[in-house]
């Protein structure tokens, strides 16, 4: 497979959860990394913080072209921002639902726009990392589902784009991930005290992901929880 050390990375939300945990696993592969996040990550994450509420899309055009400049090139882009919301459709604000499309499409179509070139000249690498609601409803996650839904077929159409200027997009859809972003929340109860994948499983898919060689296409991949007690 193919070596990481001195390939350059933007990872997005890398102050906490599955982000942190990506950050932290291409830190060890050797990858010099971007952080864009709205809070700065800890210490322990090497790589160079750039502030960045992707709810707010006019400001990240200015935050890639910072991330690059600090990079010099880039290799890999790591679309793992994300908001969750937990509601039944009559009590969905048009504020809340319009904020979680911004955060979870707009924002990875926005950095995928600014980057494209610059991953067309290194040819590239794009993981979006989806989520199982791109392909499935969940009890009162109307607004998360269309987001991942909108996200992943964003992201097929992208390929094909991208297909002839050498660049990779990789969908990475885990399911029942153990991280903050579910705690307090109707699905978090319920999947309490069963076995939850943790977000350093998924980054170790994200490296596995950027380790295939080039001839080798992964568009997309589906990881779920499992249990030896699970029945059926």
């Amino acid at each position: 497979m193919t070596s990481l050390k001195g390939k350059t990375a933007i990872v997005t939300g890398a102050s906490r959860g599955i982000g942190l945990a990506i950050a932290k696993a291409l830190a060890r592969e050797g990858v010099k990394l971007a952080l864009l996040s709205r809070q700065r990550p800890p210490a322990s994450v090497k790589g160079r913080f750039i502030r960045c509420d992707l709810a707010d899309p006019e400001k990240i055009p200015a935050a890639i072209s910072s991330a690059v400049k600090h990079l010099g090139r880039l290799d890999f882009v790591i679309n793992n921002a994300g908001i969750f919301l937990e509601r039944a459709v009559p009590e969905i604000s048009l504020a809340d639902w319009e904020r979680v499309l911004r955060v979870n499409v707009t924002a990875p179509f926005v950095i995928c726009r600014e980057t494209f070139s610059h991953l067309a000249a290194s040819r590239g690498r794009i993981v979006n990392i989806i989520s199982s609601a791109a392909t499935q409803g969940y009890l009162h996650q109307s607004a998360y589902s269309a987001s991942k839904h909108g996200l992943l077929g964003f992201a097929r159409s992208l390929a094909i784009e991208a297909k002839s200027r050498g660049i990779h997009i990789y969908n990475l859809g885990p399911g029942g991930v153990e991280t903050d972003l579910i705690k307090g929340t109707y699905l978090g109860e319920r999947l309490k005290g069963q076995t939850m994948i943790k977000a350093e499983d998924v980054a170790e898919m994200v490296v596995f992901l950027l380790r295939q060689p080039e001839n080798i296409d992964v568009p997309e991949i589906f990881v779920r929880r499992f249990s030896s007690n699970a029945k059926g």
